[in-house]
């Protein structure tokens, strides 16, 4: 009998790795790749510098790696439902984590802003898992009724009112780029509902007013703004990242310097293994390496959607669409920052920057589409 049932589990599982959308995990574990030997390359200099430790930040990215694929472990383990039945809690407790960053002795400023928990070992940033409840209870509502979001009273103004909360709170910190992250998500999650032209129009209204109290409210977001507009007024001051950024990419050409040839990292541009590694991408790894990132994440948006249009549960579609597109659109907004497409956000590279908490998160939402993958197997597009 004992023989029997574990012959039976043995096959459940070989049936259910068979299912497994083994391309999502293939592109991120390139991308994990790529981020691991961007990270040897790239923190050397500020380790030895900081630390008298050239391979610090090296040991500590293999840790946060670590951990980032027992996350991964737990979203594939997890059926994606309960956190659906969950959401409140989950929302409630993320939202009450970015208000403790706030509090003077508690949360950890670093770069003007208070985003992150010391928890001894790691600097932990709430945000992230804010990012994915919201998610979640955007997936959960849109799901709730067919056409909800069609009715401004009964589903988009009680529905504004919920995801507004976190959204303030996290511009409070202040974070503009997860705010504009967020509420791109859930942009594109209320055209996929089929939300009404002006209700969508009124709340691109709202958004830019938002916007642009947040950036008279704090300085620094206008000097941004002002960078971007013209990233070579001040060479040596507010424009030196972008300046040392177009360097960098420029100085690449088509095949790049080579693997830990890169010149820029070495004291020239900041935080060159975190929000600008994709900068040194193109130097080191050239045209063909940075097109080569690109083409990986338009894989993974790709496998993704096909996730979701093979759910058979609309809260299942909606919350695949909205956790790839999360992973896409944060590692398009980083790129167009260090290309100067967009001005400058503390936004990371999924899979790639250096940072525990954003790659902890980034394969927990991988582990969470491959369990869609695994429990949603009819091919079903529930707006069919």
């Amino acid at each position: 009998m004992i023989v029997g049932i574990s012959l039976k589990r043995m096959y459940d599982l070989k049936f259910k790795l068979k299912k497994m959308d083994f391309p999502l995990l293939i592109a991120t574990v390139l991308l994990v790749m790529i981020g691991v030997m961007m990270i040897v390359s790239t923190s050397s200099t500020v380790g030895f510098v900081s630390y008298n430790d050239s391979y610090y930040f090296v040991r500590r990215h293999f840790m946060y790696l670590g951990l980032a694929l027992v996350a991964m472990a737990v979203g594939i383990r997890m059926p994606h439902t309960w956190y659906r039945d969950h959401v409140w809690v989950g929302l409630v407790l993320a939202t009450l984590l970015v208000i403790l960053t706030m509090i003077p002795g508690i949360g950890v400023m670093a770069f003007g802003a208070r985003r992150w928990l010391n928890l001894g070992f790691m600097t932990f940033q709430p945000v992230e898992v804010l990012k994915f409840f919201v998610i979640v209870f955007a997936a959960k509502a849109m799901s709730a009724k067919p056409n909800l979001m069609r009715s401004f009273k009964t589903g988009l103004f009680p529905f504004f009112c919920v995801v507004g909360v976190p959204l303030l709170i996290t511009a409070k910190q202040p974070d503009l780029g997860n705010v504009l992250l967020m509420s791109s998500v859930i942009y594109c999650l209320l055209l996929i509902a089929n939300a009404k032209k002006r209700h969508l129009f009124g709340a691109l209204g709202v958004g830019a007013t938002f916007v642009t109290i947040s950036v008279l409210t704090f300085p620094y977001q206008l000097q941004r703004i002002k960078t971007f507009l013209n990233p070579f007024a001040d060479p040596l001051g507010k424009s030196y990242h972008i300046i040392q950024s177009f360097t960098a990419i420029g100085s690449g050409g088509i095949w790049g310097r080579g693997l830990g040839e890169g010149k820029l990292k070495h004291a020239y541009l900041p935080l060159q293994f975190s929000d600008f590694i994709y900068s040194i991408i193109c130097e080191e790894g050239g045209f063909i390496l940075a097109v080569g990132v690109l083409g990986l994440l338009l894989w993974f948006l790709q496998r993704g959607f096909t996730i979701a249009r093979r759910s058979s549960l609309p809260f299942s579609y909606y919350l695949a669409v909205g956790l790839t597109l999360q992973i896409v659109l944060q590692s398009l907004i980083n790129i167009e920052v260090a290309t100067c497409v967009f001005p400058t956000k503390g936004i990371p590279l999924a899979f790639i920057s250096f940072g525990g908490t954003s790659l902890m998160m980034s394969l927990f939402v991988v582990g969470v589409l491959l369990n869609i993958s695994l429990l949603e197997i009819k091919r079903k597009d529930p707006h069919d």
